[in-house]
């Protein structure tokens, strides 16, 4: 059996001025700042991720958990690249970069797209492209701004899904479902929960692997990618009628 040890790294990088990203101005999306992102558009303080925790590679081990650690989001995909770098190496990593990456689509259509095709198996890319354009709609009932900070710690409806710093994003394995081999992608699919209070459960599901298949993001194998995360884009709760939803950093 292979045993993960826990891994905690930390990753600092200063994060670019928004006039050296020129290629990823939005093309018919937004950068959230209308619907409670991040306001200054201009990220200037040190972007730091720490992973901790251990999920096997490949067996099934049930109460396994990890967490991530970071204190904003990344701004560019080039910091994107950068957090996969340090945690896209372990299940749970690739668990918390799909929150990322979801969360700049929220703020810029173009770059957060880009940051979800290099986490994601092809078919789940473009399901979840499909769902966001949906959850991040101006449609004042169904749209859900606040849909990934539902997926950080201490972040409720209640409380208009406002989350402790630094971020943390808790990942379990699911204890109810085995390891599965996947033959088109030549892997094992993990089948994980992300914690939640945006659900009764308790928890999202969202599956990943690390695969060596051609074509497919992952970097021949050095990175988990996500194989399918419904939870990830499926309605959580609606925000408390006497709370607002304040944006992430």
């Amino acid at each position: 059996m292979k045993t993960i040890g826990t891994l905690l790294m930390t990753l600092g990088i200063m994060a670019c001025a928004l006039a050296c990203d020129k290629e990823n101005t939005p093309d018919g999306g937004d950068d959230g700042r209308d619907k409670g992102g991040n306001d200054s558009g201009n990220p200037t303080e040190v972007f730091s991720v720490k992973i901790t925790g251990a999920i096997d590679h490949s067996t099934h081990t049930p109460n396994q958990s990890g967490t991530v650690e970071f204190n904003r989001f990344p701004a560019t995909v080039d910091e994107f690249k950068q957090a996969r770098d340090v945690i896209g190496g372990e299940p749970h990593g690739a668990v918390a970069l799909q929150i990322m990456a979801f969360e700049m689509y929220r703020r810029d259509r173009k770059k957060g797209e880009a940051c979800i095709r290099l986490n994601n198996v092809t078919t789940n890319a473009n399901e979840s492209v499909r769902r966001l354009k949906d959850l991040f709609s101006s449609d004042p009932n169904y749209a859900r701004p606040y849909q990934m900070a539902a997926f950080l710690k201490g972040a409720t409806p209640q409380n208009g899904y406002r989350p402790t710093k630094p971020y943390t994003i808790e990942v379990r394995v699911n204890n109810g479902i085995e390891y599965q081999a996947s033959s088109i992608y030549d892997a094992k699919v993990i089948y994980l929960q992300v914690l939640t209070a945006g659900t009764d459960g308790g928890a999202r599901n969202i599956d990943v692997l690390k695969t060596k298949k051609p074509g497919t993001p992952g970097e021949n194998g050095k990175f988990f990618i996500v194989f399918n995360s419904p939870g990830l884009d499926s309605q959580v709760k609606k925000i408390a009628s006497d709370a607002s939803f304040k944006g992430l950093e």
